[in-house]
């Protein structure tokens, strides 16, 4: 996503936070912006680990949604 569209998505989601609330899934979309927002001034293996640690947190973010849809059936 170019700089112009990551800054408009960030404040479309908080916007949608402070009105009806965001899902997990988006408020973790959230969380990757806000990073990559301030990632301009961190160390460059700061981010390496950052990347990582947003990898697994995806998988288990996923994970948990695909969980809570099969509860809910």
């Amino acid at each position: 996503m170019a700089d112009r569209e990551v800054r408009q998505r960030y404040h479309e989601l908080v916007d949608k936070d402070l009105g009806s609330g965001l899902t997990v899934l988006e408020r973790f979309e959230l969380e990757r912006i806000e990073v990559r927002l301030d990632a301009e001034d961190r160390d460059p293996q700061i981010e390496a680990r950052d990347r990582q640690w947003e990898a697994e947190r995806t998988e288990l973010l996923q994970s948990i949604e695909d969980l809570l849809l099969k509860l809910r059936r």
